[in-house]
C-alpha cells in the first residue's frame, strides 16, 4: 500500500506536513516505501533530513500549489503540475492507493472528481466527517462537497454513509436520519421531502429526520445532510468547540485542560489531530481531506484513516450497496 501526500496543502505547509511524515517513518508506523510525498523536492530531501529521516519515501517534485483564496476551476486550469492535480494522477495512474490533502478543500473535491471519475452507479460525491456525540461517533454526510444537490444525491448519501458507518466505525446495522428543521416527515424545502421518501425505500434502516439539536444524542449513527447545511453544522461545532475550550482557559488555568479534553471528546471534529480528515465518499479512489489549519499532529491520523478506509473495502462496499439498490429507480435517476 502506498499513500501520496500533498505536501504543500494547508497554513502550514509544508514544514508541519513534513513533520508530521516524519513522525510516521520514524516511529515505524509507516515505511518509506508507503509513502509518496507530492512537493518541492529540495525542500523536502532537506527537511526530511533535519528531522532525521535517513531512509526517503518516494518523492514527486512540483512547486505549484492551489491555495486556499483561489477558484478551485480556475486553480485546476492555470496550474496543470499543483500538488493535488499530482497526488490524483498517481492514484488514477496506481502509483499510489490514496491520497490526503489538507489544501483548499473546493481543489480537492474538483481534482478527484475530475482526476478519479465517479464510483459505478455514483451520481456526486459526498464529505464524511465522523463526530463524536454522547453515545459515540457518528457520520455526517455531506459536510460541504455539494452544496446544492438533488433528492437521488441525498439518496446515496444514506446508502454511502451507512456503508462507511459500518466499515469504519464497526456499526452492524446503522441508523440513517435526515437533517431537518423538525421531525415529522411531512417537514422541510421539496428536496428533503423528496429525500425522505427516497430514503423510506433505502435499502437501510432509515430512522426519519433529524432536527440539529439532536445529533450529539445518540439517534442516528449516520446523519444525512445537504453540503451547504452540513458544513454550517461542522463548522458551528468547530468554532463552539474552540469558544468553549477558550473559555476553559479563562476560567481556570489548573482546571482547564481537563475542560478541554472533555470538549475534544465531545466535538471530535474540532481535535484536527485527532480525526485527521474526512473522506471523499463517491470518487473512485481514496481521498482524504484535511482541515487546512493542521498542523504535524494531526498527519499520522490522517495517513491511519486513509490506510483503514482502503484495508476495510470501503469503496467496494459501496459499490455493491449501490449495485443491490439498483431496482429503485429512482436511484438511477440524475
Amino acid at each position: 500500500m502506498r499513500i501520496a501526500v500533498d505536501v504543500l496543502g494547508g497554513d502550514h505547509a509544508p514544514d508541519e506536513i513534513l513533520k508530521g511524515v516524519a513522525e510516521a517513518l520514524l516511529t515505524g508506523e509507516f515505511a518509506a516505501d508507503e509513502l509518496l510525498l507530492v512537493g518541492p523536492r529540495p525542500i523536502m530531501e532537506q527537511q526530511l533530513g533535519e528531522l532525521g529521516v535517513e531512509s526517503l519515501p518516494h518523492l514527486l517534485h512540483t512547486e505549484q500549489v492551489i491555495e486556499g483564496h483561489e477558484k478551485p476551476v480556475e486553480g485546476l486550469r492555470s496550474k496543470p503540475e499543483a500538488s493535488i492535480v499530482l497526488c490524483v494522477g498517481a492514484v488514477r495512474e496506481k502509483k499510489a492507493d490514496g491520497l490526503i490533502a489538507f489544501g483548499n478543500t473546493g481543489a480537492t473535491v474538483a481534482a478527484a472528481t475530475m482526476g478519479l471519475g465517479m464510483l459505478p452507479g455514483i451520481r456526486r460525491p459526498g464529505i464524511a466527517v465522523v463526530l463524536h456525540g454522547r453515545q459515540g461517533p457518528f457520520t455526517l454526510l455531506d459536510a460541504g462537497a455539494n452544496p446544492a444537490p438533488k433528492p437521488n444525491h441525498l439518496f446515496q448519501y444514506g446508502l454511502m454513509g451507512a456503508s462507511f458507518a459500518s466499515d469504519v466505525l464497526g456499526i452492524e446495522q446503522p441508523r440513517v436520519a435526515l437533517l431537518n428543521i423538525g421531525g415529522e416527515a411531512g417537514k422541510g424545502s421539496p428536496l428533503l421531502k423528496e429525500a425522505y421518501a427516497l430514503l423510506q425505500e433505502a435499502p437501510v434502516q432509515f430512522n426519519g429526520n433529524i432536527e440539529g439539536n439532536h445529533l450529539f444524542f445518540g439517534e442516528a449513527d449516520v446523519v444525512v445532510a445537504d453540503g451547504f447545511a452540513g458544513n454550517m453544522v461542522l463548522k458551528v461545532v468547530e468554532g463552539f468547540a474552540e469558544y468553549l475550550t477558550g473559555r476553559a482557559t479563562e476560567a481556570s488555568r489548573d482546571a482547564g485542560e481537563g475542560l478541554r479534553n472533555t470538549i475534544r471528546q465531545l466535538f471530535g471534529a474540532a481535535d484536527y489531530a485527532e480525526v485527521g480528515g474526512a473522506s471523499l465518499l463517491g470518487v473512485n479512489g481514496t481521498v482524504l481531506i484535511g482541515h487546512g489549519r493542521s498542523k504535524a499532529s494531526a498527519v499520522l491520523p490522517a495517513l491511519r484513516a486513509v490506510r483503514k478506509d482502503i484495508e476495510k473495502g470501503v469503496n467496494r462496499h459501496i459499490t455493491e450497496r449501490i449495485a443491490e439498490s439498483q431496482g429503485n429507480s429512482a436511484s438511477t435517476s440524475a
